[in-house]
């Protein structure tokens, strides 16, 4: 292939690239992800602190009354809050994410509300699991498709 040709695809493929993120930034989906990352990450903050918190308890007696004193109480308010915010949503994707985001706290609350009642909660637990680790998968897919890059705190 001669040099101009190549030249020539080389730019093609350049300015779809451009093209394809500009038209992202134009239709405010870059922004609302932004938005949805600055006005969510709390919830996911403090998701991830009281389960940090609950893994650092040795005892059976200290994890019982911490998961009924803080634990369910929290992940009460983490819901509704969380429900709430989906409620502002508009965007249909962004919605379909979100809801994962919901499922998976609340299927987390049941599971620890069957634990303190003597209830089989394992397949509670993992459930849960299984769609917040969906939720970040969509969201990170989500983000990309409208041009955000998502850098995961560990």
């Amino acid at each position: 292939m001669n040099k101009k040709v190549l030249s020539g695809i080389v730019t093609v493929v350049i300015l779809a690239v451009a093209g394809y993120y500009f038209f992202q930034n134009i239709s405010g989906k870059t922004d609302l992800m932004m938005t949805y990352i600055d006005e969510t990450n709390y919830l996911t903050e403090d998701y991830n602190n009281i389960l940090s918190e609950e893994e650092m308890i040795a005892s059976d007696e200290e994890l019982f009354l911490f998961t009924v004193e803080v634990v369910i109480p929290e992940l009460e308010r983490l819901v509704k809050e969380t429900q709430d915010y989906g409620k502002s949503i508009s965007n249909e994707d962004l919605k379909e994410v979100h809801a994962l985001h919901v499922q998976a706290m609340e299927l987390r609350l049941q599971a620890d509300e069957a634990w303190v009642n003597e209830e089989d909660a394992y397949e509670l637990y993992e459930e849960s699991d299984r769609l917040y680790d969906e939720y970040e998968k969509d969201l990170q897919r989500l983000a990309s498709k409208w041009g955000v890059k998502i850098e995961w705190e560990q």
